[in-house]
């Protein structure tokens, strides 16, 4: 018997329940059940199977075996204009003995595949690589991404962890894969973004995603796009601290001039949970958080805020945006300098 959209979205919310509660906040492998992990290495000198980072992906993708999972693992330096494009499931991760020290790819010349620094069409772990200056000129749209996921793949997964992004247009940007589950943790979000006002791009854009979950993770310096943009069924913001028009010299981050802190643009089920939200004077918008403004495609929406901090030093801030006026739960949230903390007033439902 063929399921109705609405029989769909009812198992996927049941599906997508028990992500958000337990496979999340871990991630969710991306090395498929059974397969064989073999490991490349990579170092600009030494004793290493690959001088580049691009040379051991290509040589994983050669693999017609799809019983075989790769590892590529790169020895701490800077990899310039080494642009990889991923086409089976794999982990690009720094060398386990050396974690804490920077794998840096670093593009110094616009990407030549006018998508990103790492192009991936599969799935993909990512985990304490550090990625700067991704670019392409604005007639071509100006969003050149550190990590561009063009996936289409059933069961999809991107995983990023312990990662950098700064002075990219766009720190990570994925296309429209409604079955892709999306985590990324304790990673840092830096003076990213195109200064072109023509140009409204992201710290972090999801389109279209089973899931999305971002957690300990830092967003600050942004230019004119959103810090966190989803348009994932279910998305879950937990733990991160985010600057929204507000510098942190701590880090060396500039104000930026960015828009929202978090857009949860066409609703779903979103949780937004132990965060630390700052609004500055630099902002270009005057409301923090918003949700379903560009409207709710899902039929079933929820917004659950609790236990985050939103400090605002500019006027007239808004803290919770929801045009659609869906219910939303707050509990245990503090409202500094936020004139509104919700709008429209009605909407809020306190726990």
């Amino acid at each position: 018997m063929e399921l109705q959209p609405r029989q769909r979205e009812a198992l996927l919310v049941q599906a997508t329940a028990g992500f958000l509660l337990c496979g999340a906040a871990l991630g969710v492998a991306a090395r498929p059940a059974g397969a064989d992990t073999r490991v490349l290495t990579v170092g600009a000198s030494g004793n290493y199977q690959y001088r580049t980072i691009n040379a051991a992906v290509a040589a994983a993708d050669a693999d017609s075996n799809a019983n075989n999972y790769y590892e590529i693992e790169v020895t701490p330096g800077t990899y310039t204009n080494d642009f990889p494009v991923v086409t089976r499931p794999m982990a690009i991760k720094v060398d386990p003995k050396r974690a804490g020290d920077r794998v840096v790819l670093n593009a110094t010349v616009p990407l030549p595949n006018q998508k990103g620094i790492i192009l991936t069409v599969a799935s993909l772990t990512v985990d304490g690589l550090t990625f700067m200056g991704a670019m392409i000129d604005n007639s071509l749209g100006g969003n050149g991404a550190g990590i561009r996921d063009q996936n289409t793949g059933q069961g999809a997964v991107l995983i990023v962890r312990n990662s950098v992004f700064v002075g990219n247009q766009e720190g990570i940007l994925t296309g429209e894969d409604a079955g892709e589950t999306i985590t990324v943790t304790n990673s840092k979000f830096e003076n990213n973004g195109n200064p072109d006002q023509g140009h409204f791009q992201h710290a972090m854009y999801v389109n279209r995603a089973r899931s999305l979950t971002v957690a300990g993770s830092l967003f600050c310096g942004q230019l004119i796009g959103h810090n966190i943009k989803s348009r994932a069924f279910a998305t879950r913001i937990e733990n991160n601290q985010i600057y929204d028009g507000q510098d942190y010299a701590a880090v060396g981050c500039r104000a930026g001039s960015s828009s929202f802190a978090i857009d949860i643009a066409e609703g779903g089920i979103a949780t937004i949970s132990g965060n630390q939200i700052f609004q500055g004077p630099a902002t270009q918008n005057n409301k923090m958080i918003a949700y379903g403004e560009e409207g709710l495609p899902f039929g079933t929406n929820s917004l659950s805020v609790s236990k985050n901090v939103f400090a605002n030093s500019a006027p007239s801030a808004t803290g919770i945006y929801d045009p659609k006026c869906v219910p939303i739960h707050l509990a245990d949230n503090v409202f500094q300098g936020v004139a509104r903390p919700v709008e429209p007033v009605g909407c809020a439902v306190n726990k």
